[in-house]
């Protein structure tokens, strides 16, 4: 597995909403993902703070994709690490490709000066919440929803 950052995200863009409309069927069941809308957020965030998104490459082929973002919380006053996105194809799930991942985001968290972590993660997704447990992550809030 080899991780780099990505260096043009108009070059990605097409490959990026592949894995969004797959994180989306997991996370989001009830959503339906869109194209233009992912282009402008993807491409606003990545103007906010370039060098946090990676591609993930297995012998030169993309599987997957890490959004990383470094943040404030005024509250603390102290800079935090936000996991924006985690995302690996599915046959490279379950073999140990998140754990690095997420140990790449603390190295890079670290580096940037923050002093925790943080990650947002659909109650759907019980392969990244146990992931996200498993490499110490400790549930601090939950968000409820509920539809009429």
């Amino acid at each position: 597995m080899e991780i780099k950052q990505i260096k043009d995200i108009n070059n990605v863009l097409e490959i990026l909403w592949e894995y969004d409309k797959d994180h989306q069927k997991i996370n989001f069941p009830k959503d339906n993902p869109n194209h233009e809308e992912f282009k402008k957020n993807i491409i606003k965030e990545y103007e906010e703070e370039p060098e946090g998104f990676f591609l993930i490459y297995e012998n030169d082929d993309p599987i997957g994709f890490l959004k990383l973002k470094v943040k404030y919380n005024p509250y603390r006053q102290q800079k935090y690490g936000d996991v924006r996105c985690i995302h690996l194809d599915t046959s490279f799930r379950g073999k140990g490709y998140g754990t690095k991942l997420l140990e790449f985001a603390d190295g890079y968290f670290k580096k940037n000066g923050c002093k925790y972590a943080f990650a947002g993660i659909s109650a759907f997704n019980q392969g990244s919440n146990f992931l996200f447990k498993k490499i110490g992550y400790d549930t601090t809030r939950m968000i409820l929803e509920k539809e009429y």
